[in-house]
């Protein structure tokens, strides 16, 4: 995918230039944030790809393109599995994520991937309307999966989104 939009939403692969403008972006959404060096890592992880949003800049006022999500997917053979995905603070409840998603499924479906799976933290009631929303569906527990910084442990609940084969 060299490039694919949704409405002003530009979809572009994650690739080590664009690291650390992940790594920002990923201290917005999660206590826990990844490092550039993380990231690096997990990028040079067979069948890791990501994909990162952002909103063009005015060419005409000479304005900077505006960085809006990312997401890191791990596949294996037909399977795979959304390890992260965040959006900056500004652009939530924007069609950011959705549109990443939607692009992760293009990707996924073009290469023979029939499940995608994640985990989310039962407490985050957007990302949980976010995913159901996309058409994922609960198929299992993790318990206590999550640490917060306060010392609560969160559980986690297993999502999962089974594609329509062509």
């Amino acid at each position: 995918m060299t490039g694919s939009s949704s409405g002003n939403i530009e979809l572009v692969p994650l690739t080590a230039a664009f690291v650390p403008v992940a790594a920002a972006l990923h201290v917005q959404g999660f206590e826990d944030c990844w490092d550039e060096d993380a990231l690096l890592r997990l990028l040079d992880v067979p069948g890791t790809f990501g994909l990162l949003a952002f909103q063009p800049g005015d060419s005409a006022q000479n304005g900077a393109d505006i960085p809006l999500g990312f997401v890191l997917i791990q596949s294996v053979v037909d399977e795979a599995e959304i390890i992260t995905i965040v959006v900056a603070s500004a652009a939530r409840r924007m069609g950011v994520a959705k549109t990443l998603i939607a692009g992760v499924e293009e990707r996924l479906c073009a290469n023979g991937v029939v499940r995608m799976l994640l985990e989310v933290a039962v407490d985050n009631d957007p990302a949980l309307n976010l995913y159901q929303g996309c058409g994922f569906e609960k198929v299992g527990r993790r318990k206590g999966y999550y640490d917060r910084h306060d010392g609560r442990k969160v559980d986690a609940l297993v999502l999962e989104r089974v594609f329509a084969q062509s």
